[in-house]
């Protein structure tokens, strides 16, 4: 692996080696691996199975913040009320 003197002190700053990196990104990119905000992904399935009836709820918020949850639900390739969901769950 080829890395620049700044990613190194980056790295360097938090006390990880460039394998240490490299291995982390890659098991974070693995979506078969369950974390505690996705866990198993299910494409095009926004809930996993439940008998347990749901419900609406609306609440307001800054657009800013929408739009900061929106961008971090595209990164999950989730929708944004799934994110928020397993957000809130994990709260």
């Amino acid at each position: 692996m080829s890395m620049s003197k700044h990613d190194e002190e980056l790295l360097a700053l938090v006390g990880m080696t460039g394998e240490q990196a490299e291995r982390d990104a890659e098991r974070a990119e693995d979506e078969s691996i369950p974390d505690p905000l996705t866990g198993r992904v299910f494409y095009g399935l926004h809930l996993a199975p439940s008998e347990e009836e749901t419900v609406t709820v609306s609440l307001r918020l800054p657009k800013s913040m929408a739009d900061r949850l929106s961008a971090e639900a595209r990164s999950y390739h989730i929708s944004r009320s799934e994110y928020m969901r397993r957000k809130l769950a994990n709260a």
